[in-house]
């Protein structure tokens, strides 16, 4: 049974003005969860993506939009928004302030090849 200190990990790089760690992954012993936590600047975000699987987005501090099938919503603490499978979403900071936010998805590896498609932008650097 691993135990991840995620407190004492540092973030790394994955877009301009958005840093990540991994908190379940296959490197840390799941096998069919993958949870990334994000800390993300005022401005930035992900560009038009889809993903094989259920993404949860759990909002711990900020305000993000998430927008799918034109429409855009916000999410503030304690609120989540969830993705269907396969459905095309971007997001990003509603900001002024930092947003942070935990993602899951039921995958381990959710940026391997074959799992996501980006439809506008490029995948994000993931270690």
């Amino acid at each position: 049974m691993p135990v991840v200190d995620y407190g004492a990990m540092p973030e790394f790089p994955m877009r301009p003005g958005i840093t990540g760690k991994w908190i379940a992954s296959r490197e840390r012993g799941a096998d069919g969860v993958g949870v990334l936590a994000n800390t993300i600047q005022a401005g930035c975000g992900a560009p038009l993506h889809r993903h094989e699987y259920e993404e949860i987005i759990l909002i711990e501090a900020g305000k993000i939009w998430v927008e799918m099938d034109n429409v855009r919503t916000t999410a503030t603490p304690g609120q989540c928004v969830i993705i269907p499978a396969n459905a095309a979403h971007a997001w990003g900071n509603e900001g002024p302030e930092v947003l942070r936010v935990l993602f899951v998805w039921n995958s381990p590896e959710p940026f391997a090849p074959g799992k996501s498609t980006y439809l506008e932008g490029a995948p994000p650097a993931v270690t």
